[in-house]
């Protein structure tokens, strides 16, 4: 009765009853395609019509009629909960996710996620149990996970300039979370929907807000992205990134890698490799091949020229080929990479610098082979990979990520960070955090709360009971109870309880 009762209040809200199953595998359109077509620009445009921005969603998948009455409401639900010039994020988040080949849930949870406005509460129109009721309990319990992470971000932007402290102490909260979910998809849905908020922020007037959160983006969610092997959204972060931080240096750089003269000489090779390839003899039990070429990311060759001190001309691998194989099984299928290789250095001239990450795989699971080919006095990067190895590239691999707290990043500048933080919110600077200071702390990120609610907190912070939060309290709840409880999206229980 209470479910139904919850869907009367949101009459639009009623998927299927199994659409939360599916996960959509068929493969995404092209994302050029898609960007450049005239639908897909139209329903970014900030006249677009909620029918018609649904319209362009349902072709991004062929969903069953379940999946796509729930995306559907999903989308209502959001579109009229964000600002207008937010409502594209709708589009570029679901874009991202369903390029990641997301499950339904996620997907939802992406659309109604989207935008500066809360999960839940009053400004969501949107409250737990209604979730559950229309979604399912996947997708409540994915929307209670980003809303913590949107009270980390929030937390982390109202406590001044990014400082390498503060980029330890952000990856080691964003892990935490992650550590005490259930898997990573909350947070991949989280980064699909900064990397859409970011990419709006390149196309629209820039500013300070701008900036920080350009910082914020490559410091701190492309190198989440690079942890869990999401190459695309770390791409998309860092490229969005670039644009508001150095929009003139980008625009050079696109021209110059991505001229029609660098185009050229790309594809050629391309052909040239392919031709190699499948006119051999060689490469025995091959089921599929694939090979592409492109120029090298405006961001990762400013990024090298500076780190290196290098001129553009002397950056060597300003263009890439990738070769992408199958074969009946796996082992096969790596001695296929090899004798790739052993073609590719008969047919051009292979430097002596060649990285194996097959046999030697990076940390967060990367795995392929790197190596560097001169054709025509024109250096190329070439990375040979099997079909396993690029989907785990492309789309990452969750079984890789591991919370090493104390390990993985620098605790002692993180430590200094979380006293930056903690100053902030000790308003009258007596070293410790009171009732009203911890009430002004939850509106910050978002969430009105009583002070009876706030004294509920106060009470499992509060580890010597003098009704305050000290600095060694306030850091040892950072990466436990604070912000699922300062999000709002759990209800502290009493230690009489």
């Amino acid at each position: 009765m209470a479910a139904d009762r919850q869907r009367e209040e949101m009459p639009y809200l009623q998927p299927g009853s199994s659409w939360n199953s599916f996960r959509i595998l068929s493969q995404a359109p092209e994302r050029s395609r898609l960007e450049e077509s005239e639908a897909f620009q139209e329903a970014m445009g900030l006249e677009a019509t909620l029918p018609f921005v649904q319209t362009v969603v349902m072709s991004l998948a062929p969903y069953p009629p379940g999946c796509a009455v729930a995306l559907n409401a999903a989308v209502k639900h959001r579109w009229l909960h964000v600002a207008k010039e937010e409502r594209r994020s709708l589009l570029l988040t679901l874009w991202q996710l369903r390029s990641l080949q997301a499950s339904i849930p996620a997907l939802v949870a992406g659309a109604l996620s989207v935008g500066s406005a809360p999960v839940f509460g009053r400004a969501a129109g949107l409250e737990r149990k209604q979730v559950e009721a229309a979604f399912g309990q996947a997708v409540a319990t994915l929307l209670v996970e980003l809303q913590q992470f949107a009270a980390i971000e929030l937390t982390l932007r109202s406590s001044g300039d990014l400082s390498p402290g503060k980029v330890d102490l952000a990856m080691s909260l964003f892990t935490a979370q992650k550590a005490q979910s259930r898997s990573t998809e909350s947070l991949i849905v989280f980064l699909a929907n900064q990397a859409a908020e970011l990419r709006l922020l390149s196309m629209a007037k820039k500013g300070p807000e701008a900036a920080q959160r350009a910082i914020l983006g490559t410091k701190v969610y492309a190198a989440l992205a690079n942890l869990l092997g999401l190459g695309r959204i770390k791409d998309e972060l860092e490229d969005a990134a670039f644009e508001i931080l150095h929009p003139e240096e980008r625009r050079d750089l696109r021209q110059l890698l991505g001229g029609p003269e660098g185009e050229a000489l790309v594809n050629s090779a391309v052909h040239e490799l392919q031709e190699a390839l499948e006119n051999g003899q060689r490469l025995k039990d091959l089921s599929a091949l694939r090979v592409s070429g492109r120029a090298k990311s405006p961001y990762s060759t400013w990024k090298k020229m500076r780190q290196k001190h290098l001129r553009f001309e002397e950056v060597l691998d300003r263009a890439a080929i990738r070769v992408v194989l199958d074969a009946p099984t796996a082992e096969r299928a790596e001695e296929l990479c090899l004798e790739v290789r052993s073609i590719l250095a008969e047919l051009w001239t292979i430097r002596k610098k060649q990285k194996d990450y097959i046999n030697n795989p990076k940390a967060n699971g990367y795995r392929s082979l790197h190596l560097v080919a001169e054709r025509d006095g024109q250096p190329f990067e070439v990375q040979i990979r099997t079909e396993e190895m690029h989907r785990q590239a492309e789309y990452g691999s969750c079984g890789h990520w591991e919370y090493k707290a104390g390990k993985t990043f620098a605790m002692s500048k993180a430590q200094g960070a979380g006293a930056e933080i903690f100053a902030g919110l000790d308003v009258d600077g007596d070293g410790r955090i009171d009732k009203l200071e911890l009430q002004r702390a939850l509106q910050q990120v978002g969430v009105e709360a009583s002070l009876d609610e706030v004294s509920d907190m106060m009470e499992v912070f509060d580890s010597d009971g003098d009704g305050t939060v000290d600095f060694r309290e306030f850091w040892k709840a950072l990466v436990t109870t604070w912000f699922p409880l300062v999000s709002g999206t759990h209800r502290p229980r009493k230690r009489s309880e």
